[in-house]
C-alpha cells in the first residue's frame, strides 16, 4: 500500500534557519521561508515523505500567524487565511505545514480531474505541532493563539478533504502527541482523539475503553492490513461507523481569539508575568517534549486563568495507584530476596 509522511521523523532546514546559522544570528518568528533541505531519519521513509513540510519547530506556523489572523478579522470580505505559496493575498504567501500539505493534496485532485492516475496515498501522516505552544516566550504567539491555530489547521484540513472527491472513502484520525501529565480532572494520562469521516454514526455513545493502539487497530481494519503485533491485535477497534455516508461538506470556522492576546509582549507588564516568562526561557522549547511537564503546565495555566487561579493537582485513576502499589510491592519483595541471597552467600 502507498503511504506518505509529512513532517514526522524528517530532518528539515528552512531558508531562514540556514541564513541564521550562516550569520550566527537568531531566527525570528514567523519562519514562512521555503524549506531547503529535508532528510528522512528512517530508511522506510525514503521516497515516502514530503520534502517541504517541516518537522517540529515553533517558528513555522501550522496554518496562520497572528498578523494574518488579525488581517482576516479586520477584512470586510472572507479571505483565505491559510499561508500558502499561491495565496491571492501577498501577505499570506509563504510556507506553513498545512499549506505545503494542501499543495500536494490539491495536486492529487487536479490529476484525477485531468484524467491522470490517482496518486493520493492509501495512508498519510501529517504532523501539526503548534499545540505544544511556546509558553510565554517574549515576542512569540501566546499559548491561546498557538492552540487555536493548531485547531484551525485541523479544521482546514477536514474542510479540504470534505470538499473533495476523496471524502467518500477517507477517514481522518487526530491524536495528540501525548497527554504531557496534564491537570485532567479524571486522569492525567487522558488525551483527546478525533475520528472524522462521512460514515460516523450520529449520536453514537461508546463506552469501551480505548487507547492510541485502538486508533491504530481501527486504521489497520480500514486499510485492510494485518496487525503488527499482539498489542494492536488485541486492541478493540472503535465502533462508530455506519454503512451509509453523509457526504455533506464541512466548513472550518475561524477561531475567535482576543486581538490583544495574540502575542506575548517583549517585556512583562507585572512581576508575575515576568516570573513565568523567565521560567519559559529556562525550558528547552527547540525540541519536542524536552520542557519540564509540570512547569509548562503551570505556565499555560497562568496564561489562560491568570495569577488568581491555582492549577489543580494531577489526577490519576485508582487503577494507576493500584498498579504502582503492586509494582512497589514486587520491587520490595525482589529486594528482600536479593538481600537474603547476599546474606547466604556471605555465610558460605
Amino acid at each position: 500500500m502507498s503511504y506518505r509522511n509529512y513532517g514526522e521523523f524528517v530532518g528539515t532546514v528552512s531558508e531562514a534557519r540556514l541564513a541564521s546559522m550562516n550569520s550566527n544570528g537568531p531566527r525570528t518568528y514567523p519562519d514562512i521561508s521555503p524549506t531547503v533541505s529535508a532528510i528522512p531519519t528512517k530508511k522506510s521513509l525514503e521516497g515516502h515523505y514530503s520534502p517541504t513540510v517541516r518537522n517540529f519547530d515553533l517558528n513555522t506556523p501550522d496554518v496562520m500567524t497572528p498578523e494574518t489572523y488579525r488581517s482576516a478579522k479586520d477584512a470586510t470580505r472572507w479571505t483565505d487565511i491559510a499561508i500558502t505559496r499561491a495565496n491571492e493575498d501577498p501577505r499570506f504567501r509563504g510556507t506553513s505545514r498545512l499549506g505545503e500539505w494542501l499543495e500536494e493534496f490539491r495536486g492529487f485532485a487536479a490529476d484525477i480531474d485531468a484524467g491522470k492516475p490517482d496518486r493520493l496515498p492509501n495512508f498519510s501522516m501529517l504532523r501539526l505541532s503548534s499545540d505544544h505552544t511556546n509558553g510565554l516566550a517574549a515576542g512569540y504567539p501566546t499559548p491561546q493563539f498557538y492552540v487555536a491555530e493548531n485547531d484551525f489547521a485541523v479544521g482546514y484540513l477536514v474542510e479540504a478533504v470534505a470538499n473533495s472527491r476523496y471524502w467518500k472513502d477517507t477517514a481522518i484520525f487526530v491524536v495528540e502527541d501525548d497527554a504531557q501529565d496534564g491537570p485532567d480532572h479524571v486522569d492525567c494520562h487522558r488525551a483527546p482523539a478525533l475520528v472524522i469521516s462521512a460514515y460516523n454514526r450520529p449520536g453514537a455513545l461508546v463506552h469501551e475503553f480505548h487507547t492510541t493502539v485502538s486508533l491504530i487497530r481501527t486504521m489497520e481494519i480500514l486499510l485492510g492490513i494485518q496487525p503488527m503485533n499482539q498489542l494492536d491485535a488485541s486492541a478493540a477497534p472503535i465502533d462508530i461507523f455506519q454503512d451509509k455516508p453523509d457526504l455533506r461538506p464541512y466548513k472550518a470556522v475561524l477561531p475567535d481569539i482576543a486581538l490583544n492576546n495574540l502575542t506575548t509582549p517583549a517585556r512583562a507588564t507585572d512581576a508575575t508575568q515576568a516570573y513565568w516568562m523567565k521560567r519559559t526561557s529556562e525550558q528547552d522549547l527547540e525540541h519536542a517534549d524536552m520542557a519540564d511537564d509540570r512547569v509548562m503546565n503551570e505556565i499555560i495555566w497562568y496564561s489562560v486563568r491568570g495569577s488568581g487561579s491555582r492549577m489543580p493537582g494531577v489526577a490519576r485513576l485508582p487503577a494507576f495507584d493500584a498498579l504502582r502499589e503492586g509494582i512497589a510491592k514486587q520491587q520490595e519483595k525482589q529486594e528482600e530476596i536479593t538481600k537474603r541471597t547476599k546474606t547466604n552467600l556471605a555465610r558460605r
